[in-house]
Parts: C-alpha cells; sequence; structure tokens
C-alpha cells in the first residue's frame, strides 16, 4: 500500500465541512464541552479555536434556533446516538446560517462513549432558495399580498379558531369599481401600478393582525381577527373613504379610484370559511348594485 505523508488530522483541518468533537459527559448546562474545531469552523462562525475550546456549541444558538431541533440533538447525546438535524444557528456577529448536522459518538477501547463528533455542512443558500419559492407560491408577485392559496389556508385557520375558542371575526370582500376602464385607458402596466398602491393604501389603513390578500384581478379579502360586524363596518367604511380620496399619479397621469366592499362576520350556522365568503361576496354583490363606492352588509 502507498505510503501518505499526511495524517488523518490533516484532512479533517482542511474539510470544507465545519467539525466539531465534543466531551461525551456533559449535557446539562453549560453543555458538551469543545475540545476541537477545524479550519472551517473558524470560517463560518467567526470564532477562532482559542474563542471556543471548553465552551459549548451552544453558545451559537439563539432564539431563532429550532427548540424541537435542540431536542432531538439533546436526546442524542443523552442515549449517545447517532442524530440527524437541520438547524439554524448564529454566527459571532449575529449572523443566521442553516446546517446538515450529524452527530455521532466516539468510542475508547473499552466500548465506552468519551466523545462526540459533530459534522455540519452550511445548507443556508439552499434553504433561502426553499423559503423563496415557498414565498412565491403563497405570495402575490404585482402586490406582495398574499394569493388565493394562501389566503384560503389562512381563513381556514380563523375559522377553526373560532369554532375552537369562540372567538368572533369578520370578512372584507373588496373590488375596485370599473377597474376594467384603466387597463383600457392607460394600458395594463397604469393598472398594476394602481393595484400595487391600491394594496399598500389598504395595508396603511388595517391592523398589523388583519391580513389582507389579493384573490383575483381586482379582487380582495381582509381577514379581521376579533372583529364583530359593527367593527368591521367602521374599518371598511375607513378604508372606503381613504381610497376614494386617494390620487396615483404615474407617468403625469393622476387616476382617482374608488371601491365597494361587502362585510360579513362569523356566524354559528356557517360550516365553513366558505359560507363565510360567499356572504362577503353577496354583500358585495350589493354594495355594487346601490351604485359602487359603498360599504355593504346585510344582517347575519
Amino acid at each position: 500500500m502507498k505510503n501518505f505523508d499526511f495524517e488523518f488530522k490533516d484532512i479533517v483541518e482542511t474539510a470544507k465541512d465545519v467539525v466539531i468533537v465534543t466531551k461525551a459527559d456533559q449535557i446539562d448546562e453549560p453543555g458538551p464541552e469543545i475540545i476541537y474545531v477545524n479550519q472551517a469552523f473558524t470560517e463560518l462562525t467567526g470564532y477562532s479555536k482559542e474563542e471556543v475550546i471548553g465552551k459549548t456549541p451552544r453558545i451559537l444558538q439563539s432564539k431563532g434556533t429550532s427548540k424541537k431541533a435542540r431536542s432531538m440533538i439533546r436526546k442524542g447525546l443523552e442515549e449517545k446516538v447517532p442524530v440527524r438535524v437541520t438547524i439554524r444557528n448564529y454566527s459571532k456577529a449575529g449572523k443566521e446560517y442553516w446546517l446538515d448536522l450529524s452527530i455521532t459518538p466516539l468510542f475508547n477501547d473499552q466500548g465506552e462513549v468519551t466523545h462526540m463528533v459533530s459534522i455540519q455542512r452550511d445548507v443556508t443558500e439552499y434553504i433561502n432558495v426553499q423559503n423563496k419559492l415557498k414565498l412565491l407560491s403563497r405570495t402575490d408577485s404585482l402586490t406582495g399580498l398574499m394569493n388565493r392559496r394562501m389566503f384560503d389556508e389562512t381563513a381556514e385557520k380563523e375559522f377553526y379558531r373560532y369554532k375552537n375558542q369562540s372567538i368572533h371575526y369578520s370578512l372584507l370582500a373588496l373590488d375596485i369599481d370599473h377597474f376594467k376602464r384603466i387597463n383600457d385607458k392607460y394600458g395594463h402596466s397604469m393598472g398594476d401600478y394602481v393595484l400595487a398602491s391600491f394594496s399598500s393604501l389598504c395595508e396603511k389603513n388595517i391592523r398589523s393582525q388583519d391580513k389582507i390578500a389579493r384573490i383575483g384581478g381586482e379582487e380582495f379579502c381582509i381577514i379581521l381577527p376579533a372583529t364583530d360586524k359593527a367593527g368591521a363596518m367602521e374599518v371598511a367604511e375607513k378604508l372606503r373613504a381613504s381610497i376614494s380620496n386617494a390620487c396615483f399619479t404615474q407617468n403625469d397621469y393622476e387616476i382617482s379610484i374608488t371601491v365597494s366592499i361587502g362585510v360579513s362576520e362569523v356566524t354559528e350556522s356557517d360550516y365553513d370559511y366558505v359560507a363565510m365568503l360567499k356572504r362577503a361576496d353577496e354583500n358585495l354583490y350589493h354594495a355594487k348594485h346601490k351604485g359602487r363606492n359603498q360599504v355593504y352588509s346585510l344582517d347575519n
């Protein structure tokens, strides 16, 4: 066999993956004691070897680190068995990064586990791409609001919250009046600008806990948690007034719009959120029929 003029330690030291070796006998606070880290560790975390030897890998964790992942790691350390998790940690400068982390026990000649070795691969870029794809699948690309898919999920959760906790809530169905005329007269780019500006104006006039979605071309819905019909009518009227008083300006064009709004409050007879949405749509239709630029709600 060919003789190699380097040691195994040299391979570990120059590996691209992070390698951490800790003692196996300290699990409770302050945590496992680090006895070795390789160069990849210092490059990723910003900590020098001198700063972490004798410390615990838990210095890399923060409030944003998954409790489930930490629990899985602890269980593996307690049982001295291999464990693999994806976990979010933080560098010395506070920058978050994601790891595909594998922990494996190391045995002495007597078969006793004396140390644990952690091999960590930086998967931050992959996680970020996945998060962006997930966000794109759940938001409207033009306005940045929830899309219909995410609205349905959110509305369903709010409905079940009502069923379980009896917390009433309301829903607004909005439609920009005569929107087709804007596209026909000024072009679709101007129409897109109005939609985006309209969305921003709506967000400024609702609470942080309220959820707004674009569910169609010029159709929007707003979920108002912990809000009865009277409160929802106030919100809707505030929105209607703000929109009718606004002027959207671009490329020397000044465009004013109005909006029709249907309001509905959840009722005990609603079998799901769709029934509530249908009622809001019917009220929206009545607002249109009454002349537009109206807020309308029949008694539930």
